[in-house]
């Protein structure tokens, strides 16, 4: 069974690195290559300096909408990339409606509009999964400029972060263990591991300004507020059967084969 590695990161209890995962057919995924947490507003300054000199971060993915969370500092040796997977209309009316929105964990509306007339009150663990894919599909376009980043001639260690750090976090990371053929299960345990702390990473982002929030009257469900692992399979599942492959969902949302291969070669240890 894999261990959790998580880091030791001051104020951060969702901090880990997807590294040690075991891959289909033997090997595993190479560690300090692909990190997760919840969000940097809790990150202290020492959080952010460890980032850097402990664990050798040089690049950072914010998958947040516009206006989601405090202002964007500059940190001394890393590059942070702001990669919305959702409310990405442009202008001050995207970041009123981000700062009333934002994540799936707070009621995304965003991402529950539609044909399948989602109840975000009562959507049960199976239902966040297929949120998710809904959410992939809506951020298909900062999926494949991931993808691209971690393998161009600058690319190097890289931490991935929404709010919660679970939910957008979660599918990005998820459909990247995929390219490499990392084991379905290993794929569900990293997912559900945010239960270990979940209660006392929300209690800390909702003391936070700016994050997202229940519009009135609109409540989400538990499941919501889970990392069931019953979401990720349902996510998985659904995939699977739209898509085939992780590969081919990147493909069509733009990626070049090559970045596959490269990521391939970066992320699995022989």
């Amino acid at each position: 069974m894999h261990t959790i590695d998580w880091l030791d990161l001051p104020n951060q209890v969702n901090a880990r690195d997807v590294g040690g995962l075991p891959v289909a057919g033997g090997g595993r995924t190479r560690s300090g290559v692909l990190m997760r947490c919840e969000t940097p507003d809790l990150l202290t300054p020492e959080s952010v300096v460890r980032l850097h000199t402990a664990y050798g971060v040089r690049h950072v993915f914010d998958l947040r909408s516009h206006g989601e969370g405090l202002e964007r500092a500059e940190w001394a040796g890393l590059t942070r990339h702001h990669l919305p997977l959702l409310g990405r209309r442009a202008g001050e009316a995207a970041d009123a409606a981000a700062r009333e929105v934002g994540d799936i964990s707070a009621g995304q509306v965003d991402v529950a509009d539609g044909e399948e007339g989602f109840d975000l009150g009562d959507v049960d663990v199976y239902g966040a999964g297929r949120l998710y894919l809904r959410m992939a599909e809506r951020g298909r376009e900062s999926f494949a400029r991931a993808l691209e980043l971690l393998t161009d001639d600058d690319s190097g260690p890289t931490i991935v972060h929404c709010t919660a750090g679970k939910d957008r976090t979660g599918i990005l990371v998820a459909m990247l263990l995929l390219l490499v053929d990392v084991d379905r299960d290993a794929i569900v345990a990293d997912y559900s591991a945010t239960q270990t702390n979940l209660v006392e990473m929300f209690r800390r982002i909702d003391e936070l300004p700016r994050q997202p929030r229940l519009k009135p009257g609109a409540p989400a469900s538990a499941a919501l507020r889970d990392a069931a692992p019953q979401s990720m399979e349902t996510f998985l599942d659904g995939l699977a059967e739209r898509y085939g492959t992780a590969a081919e969902f990147f493909l069509k949302a733009g990626a070049q084969p090559v970045w596959i291969e490269r990521w391939r070669e970066r992320f699995l240890d022989a």
